[in-house]
This record gives C-alpha cells, structure tokens and sequence, in this order.
C-alpha cells in the first residue's frame, strides 16, 4: 500500500496547476530527486509509471 503522495505538476510540470493529487511508492530517494511509482490514477497520471520527481514534492499520505 502506497504511503506518499505527490501533486500531478511535480512529474508533469508542463500542466501547471491542473491535476490531482496521487498515490505513488518511492523507490529510490537521494535527497533531490525522487523514482516514484505511480500507485494510483490521476488527471493525467496512470498507475504503474515510473517518474523521477523533487524530493521536496514527495509527502506521507495523511491517515
């Protein structure tokens, strides 16, 4: 089960602020930059993608 999320404009920055919030998985973290996997689906995001991310973007899911 997914334990973060980031907003749609973090992997996509061409859409601004259109888009969601979606579920991913963080497989690898160096303090910049972040490899999500998509666990959910967006706007414009669809689950099983991989998407490289600021590190700053990545936030635990409030449960």
């Amino acid at each position: 089960m997914p334990i973060h999320a980031i907003p749609e404009r973090a992997a996509l920055p061409h859409i601004g602020t259109a888009g969601c919030t979606v579920p991913v998985r963080v497989l690898e973290d160096d303090g910049t930059t972040a490899r999500v996997l998509i666990e959910g689906c967006g706007i414009h995001l669809r689950q099983g993608q991989i998407h490289h991310v600021p590190s700053d973007a990545v936030e635990p899911i409030r449960r």
